[in-house]
């Protein structure tokens, strides 16, 4: 492993952080860092649960998805028990342990959704572990990072429960949290004394400049990278010159490589930054060109920048809301969506009728939020559950249902039908809770100018 690497002077940061901090009574330990910061989180549990870890303890570090508080202990043993299962996972313990370990119990109780027994078996299976690799005196982390989190609250409830059972000494659960959001806090001040939260500056954006710029004397690719930073920091510093100086470059950049991705990247960054200074003739010839650019690129076969064409359109919806050209920003909105069906960007699509359905709320135009909420409604059919719970599809569902259910709407059927597939009868609730949060942050947003271009 290459010590200079920008990626690994943080992570040898991380280790020193926790050294410093974690000491054995510590049942509850979280990591509080910047929301984009989760993937430094995952590197530094995923490396400690290798063989290369740099601390002492013993680590397990799992994805596994979070439902509801009364089974989540059901899915991290079941999800232990899967990777314990994998052939090369029992050779490698066969080797270090001591003797078979035995799984029997757990098992048992994982195959018959014995969730009340799963609670209780967790901290048992931990020591367990602990036992069968001799390593019975270590401290032991279970590390944690949902890839879905269904309810904050409910992880809360999980949390609380966890801090409750019994458990032998030195066993310590470890979680990601959020500066600005303190999602966990509630538990961590319930057990103070139990618990450690970790903080730390990770200042990834200069490791990424690193990265991304090294050999930009030599390497076209790299100096593009280049000119996007110097472009970032040129408009961070709300200096103008620069911006244009460093956005000519990139432009020319791209022209030189004949890469018409990097161009057409080039002609929306710039257009892009160039909003904080609002010089529209500017930005509307930079997106003018960038349209005309992918539009052709998409005639000869080039179907990599259909995606970039639908940011273009939205740009350009922006810069019509800045201007107080209202119609002709919910234009570009339902442009955007319109094409997404056309190419078959589903997702892209409910994505874009959502930001013309958030716009035409904002400027209390019933007519056109309905429009839009009916034409990304109208795709339900082509939406797994996965793409409805991961995208703005339930609070357009809720608020049509709402306004329709009433009349005899075959929409309102199809809609609901889908709701309560992705997320039970009570499903309107559950959007309620979504809706607070996600959509007035969307409001402020359409509110400042901002909706397309963040």
């Amino acid at each position: 492993m290459n010590e200079h690497n920008p990626i690994t002077v943080r992570i040898d940061e991380m280790v020193q952080v926790w050294k410093n901090n974690v000491q054995p009574q510590h049942q509850l330990i979280r990591w509080m860092l910047k929301p984009e910061d989760h993937r430094m989180y995952e590197g530094f549990c995923r490396l400690e649960a290798s063989p290369h870890g740099k601390l002492d303890n013993l680590f397990v570090f799992f994805y596994t998805p979070f439902n509801q508080a009364d089974t989540y202990s059901h899915a991290l043993l079941q999800n232990w028990l899967n990777e314990y299962d994998e052939p090369q996972n029992k050779q490698l313990l066969a080797q270090t342990g001591k003797g078979g370990w035995d799984v029997s119990v757990i098992r048992k109780a994982v195959i018959e959704n014995d969730y009340i027994a799963c609670d209780q078996l967790l901290p048992a299976m931990i020591q367990s572990y602990r036992n069968f690799t001799g390593l019975q005196d270590t401290l032991f982390v279970l590390g944690l990072l949902p890839q879905q989190m269904s309810s904050p609250q409910q992880f809360l409830l999980w949390m609380q429960q966890w801090m409750e059972l019994p458990k032998q000494p030195g066993i310590q659960l470890l979680v990601f949290d959020h500066v600005a959001g303190n999602f966990w806090g509630p538990v961590f001040e319930k057990y103070e004394a139990y618990a450690v939260t970790l903080k730390h500056d990770l200042r990834m954006q200069d490791a990424i400049r690193q990265i991304a710029t090294a050999g930009a004397a030599t390497d076209p690719y790299a100096f593009f990278r280049k000119c996007m930073f110097e472009m970032g920091e040129a408009a961070n510093k709300k200096n103008k010159p620069l911006l244009n100086e460093w956005g000519n470059k990139a432009v020319e950049c791209g022209k030189k490589t004949g890469d018409k991705s990097l161009l057409a990247t080039a002609y929306i960054t710039y257009a892009g930054m160039l909003f904080n200074f609002k010089d529209h003739e500017l930005i509307n010839t930079l997106l003018d060109t960038g349209i005309r650019l992918c539009k052709q690129e998409i005639t000869n076969g080039n179907e990599s920048l259909k995606p970039m064409l639908l940011q273009y359109y939205t740009y350009k919806g922006a810069d019509c809301q800045i201007q107080k050209e209202r119609k002709e920003a919910l234009d570009w909105f339902m442009k955007a969506g319109d094409e997404a069906v056309a190419f078959g960007f589903t997702t892209q699509a409910v994505s874009a009728y959502y930001k013309a359905w958030v716009f035409a709320e904002y400027k209390n135009w019933r007519e056109e939020k309905i429009q839009a909420a009916k034409k990304a409604l109208q795709l339900s059919n082509r939406l797994t559950e996965e793409e409805i719970q991961a995208s703005e599809y339930p609070f357009m569902a809720y608020d049509y249902v709402q306004q329709k259910q009433q009349q005899d709407d075959a929409l309102v059927t199809e809609v609901t039908s889908k709701m309560i597939t992705a997320y039970g009868n009570d499903w309107k609730k559950t959007v309620e809770e979504l809706k607070q949060n996600y959509t007035r942050k969307k409001i402020r947003e359409a509110n400042a100018g901002e909706m397309m271009v963040s």
